[in-house]
């Protein structure tokens, strides 16, 4: 599917930036985004990441895009999907239970969203991670 496969190329990209080459991510950005991963229950807004970042909101956007390629509202919901990846791969919990520890309101919109993302329902992605693979 070539929803999935872009999916995949993202979260292929994001982990080198985020491995590979650290020291060319801005400070604040580096920064921003720790704290986000510790809290993505959190309701982010970007005026929410920008006050944390101490930086415009449209300053922001700028260094977003040019250094990780998306938004910041597109970078969280990246990294909310990238921790729901993870919690439907190692842990037996409910969607709904996993939706509201990544920020989602409902595991209803959650599922939405990862299908959207990921190309497949979270339920599909955690039965084929259980049966060794896709």
């Amino acid at each position: 599917m070539p929803s999935s496969q872009h999916h995949w190329v993202e979260l292929i990209h994001g982990y080198v930036l985020r491995f590979a080459q650290p020291h060319h991510l801005d400070e604040r950005l580096w920064k921003l985004w720790k704290a986000v991963e510790q809290d993505l229950a959190y309701g982010w807004s970007l005026t929410d990441l920008a006050e944390r970042a101490i930086l415009s909101k449209e300053h922001l956007r700028r260094i977003c895009k040019k250094q990780l390629g998306r938004r910041p509202v597109q970078h969280l919901t990246f990294l909310r999907m990238q921790r729901a990846s993870e919690l439907l791969a190692t842990t037996e919990d409910k969607i709904d239970t996993i939706a509201y520890q990544i920020g989602y309101a409902s595991g209803a919109h959650f599922s939405n969203a990862f299908t959207k993302w990921v190309g497949v329902r979270p339920s599909e992605y955690r039965e084929g991670r259980a049966g060794g693979g896709e």
